[in-house]
């Protein structure tokens, strides 16, 4: 008999042998796709904001706030990143994309705000310590003293 943890994980190997290919970037339909999106960026910063200032005043300390305070200020970060990013998307020429059929192989670089445009999708780079500066809080929040 195989036991529960055993037969799960042969479950998820024999699913991840016939997966899809899941594209990291979504694209939204028209303006108001991108209009919606940006609000919600919007909407996160604000409330992550608020998270902070609450947590200011009611001030929070001990074991994993401070690695939860900079959980918030890297998504609050990783969001003005992202809709800047967004937002710039609309300005740039198609051509400085270089590509390969279907495939963008390179992207030119002419001035600052190219150079900018091209920083802001390298969003992940403040997004992954976000959630790990969130997983030591939950760690350390999780441990006996």
């Amino acid at each position: 008999m195989l036991t529960g943890w055993l037969q799960a994980t042969l479950f998820f190997l024999a699913l991840s042998v016939n997966a899809n290919p899941a594209w990291a970037v979504q694209a939204h339909g028209g303006a108001e796709g991108l209009l919606s999106h940006q609000i919600g960026h919007l909407l996160f910063a604000t409330g992550m904001g608020y998270l902070l200032f609450r947590l200011r005043t009611m001030r929070q300390s001990g074991r994993g706030w401070l690695e939860f305070k900079t959980s918030i200020w890297l998504l609050i970060a990783w969001n003005v990143v992202t809709f800047t990013g967004h937002w710039m998307n609309e300005f740039i020429v198609k051509e400085q994309f270089i590509k390969d059929q279907t495939t963008i192989l390179s992207f030119t670089i002419a001035n600052l705000p190219d150079a900018i445009y091209y920083l802001t999708r390298l969003d992940h780079l403040i997004l992954v310590p976000s959630f790990a500066f969130l997983l030591m809080a939950l760690r350390k929040r999780g441990m006996p003293q």
